[in-house]
């Protein structure tokens, strides 16, 4: 459903969006830290933000239509602005 109302296929760079990526860390900087880790003797904990991406407001106003079927006789001709960040969106 999320991708169908935000339509993120239909996004073309530099039009829809200027960028986009994901903050991953290098392999080289685990491979570091996991060297550190083990001359220390440290312990090391993993966990995952998986909502991280849904909490964060959109750096700039992002407009969709209503997904077809979606009928509201009060504002037909309406589009809707996101205030928070969706899956789907670039």
């Amino acid at each position: 459903m999320q991708e169908e109302l935000t339509q993120g296929y239909t996004q073309i760079k530099g039009v829809d969006f200027d960028e986009n990526f994901a903050l991953v860390a290098h392999l080289e900087s685990i491979r570091l830290l996991l060297g550190v880790a083990c001359m220390f003797k440290f312990t090391l904990y993993q966990m995952d933000v998986k909502s991280a991406f849904l909490t964060e407001y959109p750096n700039e106003e992002v407009y969709v239509e209503k997904p077809k079927g979606f009928i509201d006789p009060r504002f037909p001709d309406h589009v809707y602005k996101f205030r928070k960040s969706i899956y789907g969106l670039k």
